[in-house]
């Protein structure tokens, strides 16, 4: 029995002269060729209104059926002013007529599409949990798709003008859109489907320039994301570089290039040298990049961890992050800031859910509390909590004496008070409830079995940490104390602290998580530190 999708490929390429500046090349080669070896499609077409030329065009052609077309110029009377909004009128119609798959001509495939081909349409998310929407560089529908069929309509309230506001709207944000209201008309794959790794620059050097291995298991191809990578890694790149330099990408590439000569499809020489200075610019700007990053979130291995500090050294440390200004900087706060999770719209979201919370105890107790905060910093989030739940008593503690100062001088009341402590030497004050927020990914794992055992006096302990969106290698990797994390922030992977794996095996229960843009998570969990804890209920009164 066939199956409801068709094997058959489409691509749109060529609907300006010139195209865009980005003509066909080794990464357009090598993507079809990885379709055709992968998916082994019954017809393949490209259509264009203006036939790409070249020696890779060349080397192409074969492998596909060129269709030339009259690039549309309106949809349902709205103008089409940009190719790109063309091409995403041709594909829907391409699909509508004939069903298959549509792959942009940047898309890297990685395994055969069969599993996929019994759906009436398949689209993947772009941006973790679909953060920008639904991407169209991979379609897959079935002939007359009814979702397809809602998308290519909506087109009549096209209002893009090029790259302005709506550049992206009926593209990405319109089918997910769609995909909410009709979920029965579209299988959606999450992100790593098709759109894995990112567009962002540390994502894209992790594609380009890295061979830190990416994992593949969840996913049917990678998005190069060529409009962003073109004058960096894509233009003039030869199979001679593709052999001699690893990273993913070449990796990729390299069983799709055999038998090519090293310096096919090479550029004029001026292209070359021009290009040539950009890669040595690039890694000039690089080593000042990892210089300036010193201080900031590398990751590092447990292999690299020195003796922890003591507490007058770790105390140190943390006011050279505040002095250096290591997490950032806010006009609001010049003298203390404790970085961008403190503001905006995850701290919000934490404000919200965490006061809900506290009432929620505090209706239980029938009695006002004491919340602990454990690394209060700017109390930027402290405050805001202070004012959306009316009778908590706040003690906020601070390792470094000049914030607990500064606080103090600002903000103490009747209600409010700050004391210096160093959680992994001292004792915590008495309270009800103990909240530790990002504190405990900036310390070392002995430093986190320190504190845990100071953090039994309370049967509450909220506790938040960063997550990347990827888990990759063993939990709980050791770090020395500092202002960075376990993991890559900036890619999104790699493990970050979980109390509830080994070396501390805690009882732990997650109450809410926002996600943190662009690759990373903010997890905030119910831990169980006494031994005889439940996970629920207060003490009658925390602490010694």
């Amino acid at each position: 029995m066939s199956p409801r999708i068709p094997k058959v490929i489409h691509y749109c390429f060529g609907m300006e002269p010139g195209f865009g500046g980005k003509p066909w090349s080794l990464v357009h080669h090598v993507c079809v060729a990885s379709a055709v070896r992968r998916i082994r499609p019954d017809r393949v077409f490209l259509y264009f209104q203006y036939e790409p030329s070249g020696p890779w065009w060349d080397l192409t052609k074969p492998l596909l059926t060129p269709v030339r077309i009259q690039a549309p110029a309106e949809v349902f009377g709205r103008p089409l002013l940009h190719p790109a909004h063309q091409a995403d009128v041709v594909r829907l119609e391409k699909l509508l007529e004939v069903g298959g798959i549509y792959l942009d001509a940047d898309v890297l495939v990685q395994r055969s599409f069969d599993g996929l081909l019994d759906h009436s349409t398949v689209l993947g998310q772009e941006g973790v949990g679909a953060q920008e929407g639904l991407a169209n560089a991979v379609i897959l529908a079935e002939p007359g798709a009814p979702f397809v069929r809602r998308w290519y309509e909506e087109y009549r309230t096209f209002r893009g003008r090029g790259h302005a506001e709506y550049w992206k709207e009926h593209s990405v944000e319109v089918p997910a859109r769609l995909a909410k209201a009709y979920p029965g008309e579209v299988t959606v794959l999450p992100h790593e489907a098709f759109y894995w790794p990112l567009w962002t620059a540390a994502h894209l050097r992790w594609i380009f320039e890295s061979s830190r291995p990416i994992d593949l298991e969840h996913t049917y191809a990678n998005h190069l994301w060529e409009s962003l990578a073109w004058s960096e890694y894509l233009r003039d790149l030869t199979p001679r570089r593709v052999r001699s330099v690893d990273s993913n990408f070449h990796l990729w590439a390299r069983p799709l290039l055999e038998g090519v000569p090293d310096d096919y499809g090479r550029g004029p020489l001026g292209d070359r040298l021009q290009t040539s200075a950009k890669r040595i610019a690039k890694g000039v700007l690089a080593a000042v990049r990892g210089a300036k990053a010193a201080g900031g979130h590398p990751q590092r291995s447990g292999s690299d961890v020195e003796r922890p500090p003591g507490s007058a050294s770790r105390r140190e440390v943390f006011e050279t992050v505040y002095r250096d200004k290591l997490w950032g900087a806010d006009g609001g706060s010049p003298d203390f800031f404790s970085g961008a999770g403190s503001r905006g719209a995850l701290a919000e979201r934490y404000v919200s859910e965490m006061a809900k919370l506290l009432r929620a105890h505090q209706e239980e107790a029938g009695r006002p509390l004491t919340v602990v905060d454990i690394g209060c910093g700017d109390f930027h989030v402290g405050h805001a909590l202070v004012r959306a739940v009316d009778g908590i008593t706040y003690v906020g503690c601070d390792i470094v004496p000049a914030v607990v100062e500064r606080n103090s001088a600002r903000y103490a009341s009747d209600r409010v008070s700050f004391r210096a402590l160093d959680i992994v030497t001292d004792t915590p004050p008495k309270g009800d409830i103990c909240l530790v927020r990002q504190v405990l990914q900036h310390l070392s794992n002995s430093d986190i079995a320190a504190a845990l055992s100071h953090l039994e006096a309370f049967d509450t302990v909220y506790v938040t940490e960063h997550q990347p969106v990827q888990m990759s290698g063993p939990p709980n990797p050791d770090k020395t104390a500092g202002a960075d994390v376990r993991f890559d922030w900036e890619l999104g992977v790699g493990r970050g602290v979980e109390l509830g794996e080994s070396p501390y095996s805690r009882q732990t229960e997650t109450v809410f998580t926002s996600f943190a843009p662009p690759v990373t998570l903010l997890v905030t969990e119910r831990v169980s530190l006494r031994r005889s804890a439940q996970t629920t209920g207060l003490p009658s009164r925390g602490g010694p």
